[in-house]
């Protein structure tokens, strides 16, 4: 699932230039956790990787409650290779089925009043048993669907959508975001997709989601 989408530290990111026109804020909102049902990452010409669940995030949001970090535990994870079900893990993954990733996130709008997050994650390998390690780079943009601009709201929704490993939102401020996968060390870097039932947050605080 979300391998763009979270933990131990995170990468930052820089936006381009006139990227402030969009920014949006989630006020008073600090910490978040939430969770995910099934997900999956699709790479051109590779196996599907997919998470059954339930899956695990947790977050934070700076001051200013535009940018913050994000942690995601995807569960039951699996792809098929010959007819053959072959779990999937990540490399410091204590479990043979689940995917850990961390990384950064900017809350943004992809059209006007229509709010999303951009999420860049760090580098993650992930490891299935019997072919070769993949490794998951870029970033990838979801759209929040709960609280919708102005809303005061505890929960936070959030949908990635794909085509296939054709991202649904891949431009922001007109420059491109998708994920990437490489197997191995000398495959070819190919796009990426994912896909994920709706993920979804709780916070302790209301916030107020700030599209102006």
């Amino acid at each position: 699932m979300l391998l763009a989408l979270a933990v131990v530290s995170a990468a930052a990111f820089a936006l381009p230039a006139g990227a402030s026109a969009t920014e949006i804020h989630l006020t008073n909102a600090t910490g978040f956790s939430g969770t995910a049902g099934k997900g999956s990452l699709t790479a051109e010409g590779e196996p599907v990787i997919t998470c059954l669940g339930p899956s695990h995030v947790t977050g934070n949001l700076e001051t200013g409650g535009t940018t913050g970090t994000i942690h995601l535990d995807f569960t039951e994870c699996h792809t098929f290779v010959g007819g053959f079900t072959i779990k999937c893990r990540t490399e410091k993954s204590a479990l043979t089925n689940t995917i850990t990733t961390t990384g950064t996130f900017h809350l943004i709008t992809i059209v006007p009043e229509k709010p999303a997050i951009l999420v860049t994650p760090v580098h993650t390998t992930v490891i299935c048993a019997g072919i070769s390690n993949t490794t998951v780079t870029g970033n990838l943009i979801g759209t929040i669907t709960k609280p919708k601009c102005g809303e005061t709201s505890k929960s936070m929704t959030i949908d990635f959508n794909a085509a296939g490993s054709v991202q649904e939102h891949k431009t922001y401020t007109e420059k491109p975001y998708n994920l990437t996968a490489q197997t191995g060390t000398t495959g070819t870097i190919r796009e990426a997709g994912l896909s994920s039932e709706p993920i979804t947050t709780e916070s302790t605080i209301a916030g107020t989601l700030d599209c102006t």
